[in-house]
């Protein structure tokens, strides 16, 4: 019995230790989060508001947990719930402050609402102003949702919906989005927005509007702070004069005036109609230029036509997206290496090229090659004026040469060999002005019967490499070619056609003739003059005028090899001409 006894008081023990124990806890607890009254001029119990409810009056301060809040009078519940009315201000660690017409705050859940017509909700540098507010101490979340306005030391922004994460530092508006800077407005339905670094991060269509152009994305964020912003999905930018630069994605510093956008690329100037596309393009805003690279293409619009360009670089001088060009100053465009262009009158390749709008000149440089039409153009470098955006003037420098196959020769050549070919005095078709010639001779390939015809047209080794390039192009020596040579060449352009041609120094030709009804070939062609002048009508040479002691000479078409007559540094290209739009990025990719 004894034992018994001894382990019923035991139990008893250990149950009321344990109750004990409860209860300070319980207790700690309790003390912990009981609303503390720091001072009142006055209060009474109102048994209206319940058992223990306690109306305080006059300069109410209250304190809960880090929470202070002080009033004109204020309603105290025993579940640690109190109403505060008049000048409320709610602070809590002195890092966020509440100011109100009327406040609720459950002790339960921790949430307070604030009413008012103007609520305050103050942190740090940030203030919110809104007419209804709801603050829950635990996430540490401020929202509010019939509209609000939040001023920091860069921005106004105004939103239907708002949610301030006070502990994550992150705000998420909803509705109706504007952020106002004084540089720019942003419209957008959904926005995060940092209070720390004032950057925002905008979803679905947003609108960003300044002085000087107009961005649109759907995704993307701007740092208002340091005024530099990053957009995807569907971006463009727009100036003032409504040129365009859009992308997959646009990276833009607005304090620099500087732009890196990636795939798709498009700047669209509507002054000059051009378009500049690539894969990835820098803008430096600063400078004026505009850098575009990989899969890089120019086009410039035509009333019924548009020029392709391709480089493997294009740079663009005197381009802003910011404002018209103030200083007025023409546009510069560079194409560098693998330079491609085509166009249904004109084609052409070179390695570099420019385009000067000052003088409406394009260069070419390094082995540029034109093809207008049937003729190809050959020179060490090459000047292309335009005038009113059609070709008015080439000036061709060093080794020029002018070639194109003569089709219609081919086909009579080969209906007709087995018959006659008419005599040299039935030709009415070629016209040849010249103070010391008035008829051509066509005894032999040269006035010295002693050289060889070869010996005459080939006078260098690479006339040879021509022959043999030609053969192994063609498979056969039956093609005929019409060819112009000399040291430097002027062509001039109607409708963008050539029309004359002006050859300066060490000028050569090689042409066929017809009879008047084109219906048989009459021979070929050569005549050596140190200058002369070109006359084409329909592709075709019309008439030649000598201007200094010119050496022409007819071969009957029987004694013509095709193979033979052509001239030293012949080399037909015809494989590399961009037939086209796609042709034009082959062999630089």
């Amino acid at each position: 019995m004894k034992a018994e006894n001894k382990s019923v008081i035991f139990n008893i023990n250990i149950f009321l230790l344990s109750f004990l124990c409860c209860l300070s806890v319980a207790a700690y607890s309790q003390q912990k989060r009981t609303i503390q009254l720091v001072h009142a001029n006055s209060g009474e119990y109102d048994k209206r508001l319940g058992d223990g409810a306690q109306r305080l009056i006059g300069n109410v301060e209250l304190a809960d947990d880090s929470t202070t809040l002080f009033s004109d009078s204020a309603y105290s519940f025993p579940d640690n719930s109190f109403r505060a009315f008049g000048h409320v201000h709610m602070t809590r660690k002195d890092t966020m402050d509440l100011y109100g017409d009327s406040l609720h705050y459950d002790g339960t859940t921790r949430i307070t609402q604030v009413f008012g017509k103007t609520i305050k909700c103050v942190r740090k540098a940030m203030t919110l102003t809104t007419k209804h507010l709801m603050y829950n101490i635990r996430s540490h979340v401020v929202n509010y949702w019939g509209g609000g306005t939040i001023v920091d030391s860069s921005n106004i922004l105004t939103s239907v919906i708002g949610i301030y994460n006070t502990e994550e530092r992150m705000c998420y508006f909803k509705e109706q989005v504007v952020l106002t800077n004084p540089k720019y407005v942003i419209h957008c339905d959904t926005m995060l927005y940092a209070p720390g670094t004032r950057t925002a991060f905008f979803r679905g269509p947003t609108r960003i509007t300044s002085k000087n152009n107009f961005m649109y994305s759907e995704k993307g964020y701007y740092n208002t702070k340091k005024n530099y912003c990053q957009f995807w999905q569907k971006p463009y930018i727009i100036n003032k004069k409504g040129d365009s630069l859009s992308g997959e994605q646009i990276y833009y510093d607005r304090e620099k005036d500087f732009g890196q956008i990636l795939d798709n690329v498009s700047l669209v100037d509507t002054t000059d109609n051009t378009i500049l596309k690539g894969d990835y393009a820098e803008y430096n805003g600063t400078a004026q230029t505009m850098l575009a690279t990989c899969k890089a293409l120019l086009l410039q619009v035509y009333n019924k036509d548009t020029l392709h360009l391709h480089g493997d670089t294009l740079f663009g001088k005197n381009i802003s997206m910011t404002d018209t060009n103030k200083d007025g100053k023409p546009k510069l465009m560079l194409a560098y290496h693998h330079v491609k262009f085509f166009k249904k009158d004109l084609q052409g390749k070179c390695d570099s090229l420019t385009y000067d709008e000052k003088d409406s000149i394009m260069r070419m440089y390094y082995s540029p090659i034109l093809w207008s039409d049937v003729n190809q153009l050959t020179a060490d470098t090459m000047k292309l004026y335009m005038r009113n955006k059609k070709m008015d003037m080439l000036d061709m420098r060093g080794h020029s040469f002018i070639a194109s196959k003569d089709t219609l020769a081919s086909k009579l050549m080969e209906a007709d060999s087995t018959n006659d070919v008419p005599s040299v005095k039935d030709s009415g078709k070629l016209h040849i002005s010249t103070d010391s010639v008035s008829m051509l001779h066509h005894d032999s390939l040269a006035k010295d019967s002693s050289i060889s015809r070869h010996d005459t047209l080939a006078k260098d080794s690479s006339h040879h490499d021509s022959l043999v390039t030609h053969k192994i192009i063609h498979g056969s020596d039956t093609m005929q070619f019409n060819q112009i040579k000399g040291k430097n060449m002027k062509g001039y352009f109607k409708d963008n056609k050539i029309y004359k041609i002006h050859v300066s120094g060490n000028a050569q030709t090689i042409y066929y003739v017809y009879t008047d009804n084109n219906q048989a070939v009459l021979g070929a062609n050569r005549t050596d003059c140190s200058n002369m002048i070109i006359f084409i009508i329909k592709n075709k040479i019309n008439s030649i005028t000598f201007l200094q002691k010119p050496d022409a000479t007819l071969f009957p078409i029987k004694e013509v090899k095709p193979m033979e007559f052509l001239l030293g540094g012949f080399h037909w290209y015809e494989r590399e001409r961009p037939r086209t739009i796609e042709d034009i990025f082959k062999g630089s990719e």
